[in-house]
């Protein structure tokens, strides 16, 4: 039961998110969050968690995914450009 409150806090705070950060008027459809952590009992060890909008389709959120990580590369190879005519 705490996780499923966490979890609507969560959605609630992303909703807010976009709110505050979007274009007017903006409809939040779904979301999935990815992280990074490091586990304490395991010195030097990495993982990572994911989680998504409830009821969010398997293949939506692998399309959410997968334009996040295009996003990113686009971002990067913008980035290398412009530095590369400074």
């Amino acid at each position: 039961m705490k996780s499923q409150a966490a979890k609507q806090r969560l959605d609630d705070a992303i909703a807010d998110y976009v709110r505050a950060t979007g274009d007017e008027g903006a409809i939040l459809t779904g979301w999935v969050l990815s992280g990074s952590v490091q586990h304490p009992s395991v010195p030097g060890s990495d993982g990572y968690f994911t989680d998504h909008s409830p009821g969010l389709p398997y293949h939506s959120q692998l399309g959410l995914l997968m334009t996040s990580i295009q996003e990113k590369k686009n971002t990067v190879l913008v980035n290398t450009f412009m530095k590369e005519e400074k």
